[in-house]
């Protein structure tokens, strides 16, 4: 697998969001606060919000006391969502087909490999899709 660092930092500005909304010490998160809180680099933190905002995962508002918060809750949030809106398009496993063999028993080999993996990333997709992000963090009181 070879995906960027993005969904795991996404998902982490996303509760992030939450918890600082949720104590109301914010309305919205400028792009500079998450970046400075987080340590992920302010362009990193302006492409993944980009992202996130045209999944519809956060709203955006402009202005100075503008920023970024959650269009819906963590609970309706899923690592899918999350890794969807930074990976798309992306395959999971990047398949060479283009052998110079002569054996055809590789064939069947190539094959057997491309259908596990296959099946390795519907696994994964599955899980992903049970999972909310309001799993990842303790019950609220």
């Amino acid at each position: 697998m070879a995906y960027s660092s993005a969904t795991y930092q996404a998902i982490s500005i996303l509760i992030y969001i939450h918890y600082k909304i949720r104590a109301e010490l914010y309305n919205y998160l400028s792009n500079r606060v998450i970046s400075e809180q987080l340590n992920i680099p302010a362009p990193t933190v302006v492409k993944i919000m980009g992202k996130l905002k045209s999944a519809g995962i956060i709203d955006v508002r402009e202005g100075m006391k503008g920023g970024n918060m959650l269009a819906k809750p963590l609970t309706d949030i899923t690592l899918f969502d999350v890794f969807d809106a930074m990976e798309r398009g992306n395959p999971m496993f990047k398949i060479h087909r283009g052998f110079h063999l002569d054996y055809d028993i590789f064939e069947g080999i190539v094959e057997k490999t491309i259908n596990s993996l296959e099946e390795a990333e519907k696994a994964m997709i599955t899980y992903l899709k049970k999972t909310r992000l309001s799993d990842l963090i303790p019950p609220e009181n």
